[in-house]
């Protein structure tokens, strides 16, 4: 990667006051910043997110029931600055990855429905890790690009509605 490149990549991810940032958050009072999404939370449109000003690598975005959030030190609580999306969710070209976890039954096909599911949707995977108890009980982990909260509440819904599934839940860090 030259010089140039990492240059473009970089001015594609600063906030400009009146513009979103290309992550689509603009941060309160603050112009011309690195804003990156966290990994931990995975904020995407339709989240409640907060900033956070690291040391020396800008702004990270969080959603507010991040667990790296809602366990941080009282001393860096004075770190944490407002940010609001500034991207609609019915914008379908920005995809944001997610993650979420699903409990379930164990059962022959159980995988390939909720794979369906997704398929039926037209949104790729992109990891997934299944793991099984002796209690019959399997954890599907799966990571994924969607558009906003709305897309993700509708993927849910249908998978809720697969024979065997007990609980879905995001990951929050």
């Amino acid at each position: 990667e030259n010089l140039e490149e990492k240059l473009e990549e970089l001015s594609k991810e600063r906030v400009v006051h009146s513009k979103p940032s290309s992550v689509g958050v603009v941060v309160e009072g603050i112009d011309n910043c690195l804003v990156r999404l966290s990994k931990c939370c995975n904020p995407v449109p339709g989240d409640e997110i907060v900033g956070f000003i690291t040391r020396g690598r800008g702004i990270s975005i969080h959603r507010t029931d991040c667990v790296n959030l809602l366990n941080m030190p009282e001393s860096d609580r004075a770190r944490l600055i407002e940010a609001e999306w500034q991207v609609s969710e019915a914008d379908t070209t920005q995809t944001y990855t997610t993650e979420i976890n699903i409990y379930a039954n164990n059962r022959k096909g159980l995988l390939a429905e909720v794979s369906k599911i997704f398929l039926e949707l037209d949104i790729d995977i992109i990891t997934i890790n299944v793991s099984n108890n002796k209690k019959g009980r399997a954890t599907l982990s799966m990571s994924f690009d969607i558009t906003g909260v709305e897309q993700l509440n509708r993927i849910i819904t249908k998978i809720r509605n697969v024979e065997g599934v007990i609980d879905i839940e995001r990951t929050a860090g």
